[in-house]
């Protein structure tokens, strides 16, 4: 796929004037992903964002910046190549806590000696991989925010003193911030001091709202304090410069099962909702997930927080789409902000295959509502309602995302999962794309790479489920009953790409 993107991005992006940043995350466990849902970096178009960051690497006991896992040099070559199809594209590498129980950014903090140890191992790390910059992201700093401060602060000067001495570019600086949820705040940094250093500063307006009803994590507005205008208004009360700050834009949706018959935002749940038959975590769909979900489903538009979302049976989904996109870049402009920070690439519908949009369809929507010319556009102003409406009351009601074309799921189906089917014969001789059998029902069946892909839904083999650091696995199986006779073509089908026989459990 990533030779197809040169030309058509070259002229659908390429062209675009903006001086807003388009900060695109993608995670290293993207790529452990089965089936359709594995992303890779040649997954990327270079021309969709102006920053790609990497999530992610971490801090080793020797207090230096190392890759996250042994098998990553491959990853860090390929995002370099990303640079030689668009010389104006940054990659940025973020650096994390491996684990809570492992506190390395407090340990590496904790004197000049152990700061400098990782400064220089970042300087070192960040030119050998031809990376642009660092994402600094730590979650709490909490009693070490004074620290954190310094460490910036030492970063940027050996930042500064590096370029001199080799006569490069800077290298960049940014830090993702997470706000305080149980009372809004960022008490826990020091964030004026911050933005004095720092580059730029992705603001994580998401996942701020989690508890026992139904509620969207990323509202514009609501009545509390968990919403993206009150976490933008109280950095801008701080004097903080509008333009370092990135709004926090999530391609992936938060969803529960329902604990009663009441269905609309505030309603009660009795937990997270099933886990994605891609990403396997309770309660987190991706975007490609959340469309293949949308299908038979009821969806509903919330006015007063200008954000959707979906009932179907027992499931609730709180996400976002292209119209609520469209009224957070209108209030990013209206507060002079810098631009938008995106997570994940991998999460929204990257190979075009689940919401019949084409490819990234939310954050190419994006990045188009970022470059428009604001006086010739028609945009969706949002509501800021000082008084937000009732949610007992009527929502406006918009049409489910469909899918006619893709034929790969089921649409009563919460649990997909995507399999090679046994018969290597189904896609001999045969280009990448969609078929169907002539026998009744018909087997629908993608071929990719000459193999043959199909979609079922799957059943819970067991009630009991295994917690793993990555969310919850569960145990399913799949039969493999199919009796194929007569393949035709319909029609042909867009090129996809799939690197794996995805695993069925049973």
């Amino acid at each position: 796929m990533a030779g197809c993107w040169s030309l058509l991005a070259a002229l659908l992006f390429i062209h675009s004037t903006t001086t807003f940043k388009l900060v695109c995350h993608f995670s290293n466990w993207s790529q452990y992903t089965t089936g359709l849902g594995k992303f890779m970096v040649e997954d990327i178009d270079p021309f969709l964002c102006t920053h790609v960051v990497y999530n992610f690497a971490v801090i080793n006991h020797d207090n230096k910046l190392t890759g996250n896992e042994w098998a990553e040099k491959s990853i860090y070559q390929h995002l370099a190549g990303l640079k030689n199809r668009n010389s104006e594209l940054k990659t940025l590498l973020s650096v994390q806590e491996r684990s809570a129980s492992e506190p390395r950014f407090s340990k590496m903090v904790s004197s000049a000696a152990t700061r400098q140890t990782f400064i220089q191992s970042t300087v070192t790390f960040l030119r050998a991989q031809d990376f642009d910059g660092l994402d600094l992201d730590w979650n709490n700093p909490g009693n070490n925010k004074y620290k954190f401060t310094q460490l910036c602060k030492d970063l940027l000067q050996a930042f500064e003193n590096e370029s001199v001495g080799t006569e490069r570019p800077r290298l960049m600086l940014s830090a993702s911030l997470t706000p305080k949820t149980d009372v809004i705040s960022f008490d826990h940094y020091e964030v004026t001091e911050l933005a004095k250093i720092l580059d730029f500063i992705s603001v994580k307006t998401l996942d701020l709202s989690h508890g026992a009803v139904t509620t969207h994590h990323s509202p514009l507005y609501s009545n509390d304090n968990a919403t993206i205008d009150f976490i933008t208004q109280y950095l801008l009360d701080l004097e903080i410069p509008a333009e370092k700050l990135l709004l926090g834009f999530p391609a992936y949706a938060r969803s529960y099962t329902l604990s009663t018959e009441a269905s609309g935002p505030g309603a009660p749940v009795s937990g997270p909702a099933y886990p994605g038959p891609f990403t396997q975590e309770m309660g987190f769909w991706s975007h490609y997930e959340t469309c293949a979900f949308l299908q038979g489903a009821s969806a509903y538009w919330i006015d007063s927080q200008n954000v959707p979302y979906a009932v179907k049976n027992n499931q609730w989904v709180g996400f976002d789409n292209q119209k609520s996109y469209s009224a957070k870049v209108t209030y990013l402009r209206n507060q002079y902000l810098g631009g938008a920070a995106v997570w994940s690439l991998d999460f929204d519908d990257f190979n075009g295959r689940f919401c019949g949009q084409g490819y990234y369809p939310l954050i190419s929507h994006l990045k188009a509502e970022l470059g428009r010319e604001s006086n010739n556009t028609t945009t969706i102003e949002p509501e800021n309602p000082k008084t937000p409406k009732t949610t007992s009351s009527p929502h406006s009601s918009i049409s489910p995302v469909r899918n006619s074309s893709s034929g790969i799921v089921d649409p009563i189906c919460i649990n997909n999962i995507t399999v090679e089917h046994p018969d290597p014969s189904l896609c001999k001789d045969k280009a990448d794309g969609r078929y169907q059998t002539k026998q009744e029902p018909p087997l629908i069946y993608v071929c990719a790479l000459g193999k043959a892909y199909v979609t079922e839904c799957t059943t819970v083999h067991s009630q009991s489920a295994t917690a793993t650091p990555g969310g919850l696995l569960l145990n399913l199986f799949l039969t493999s009953t199919w009796s194929v006779t007569d393949i035709d073509v319909p029609g042909g089908g867009s090129r996809m790409t799939v690197r794996e026989r995805s695993t069925v459990l049973g």
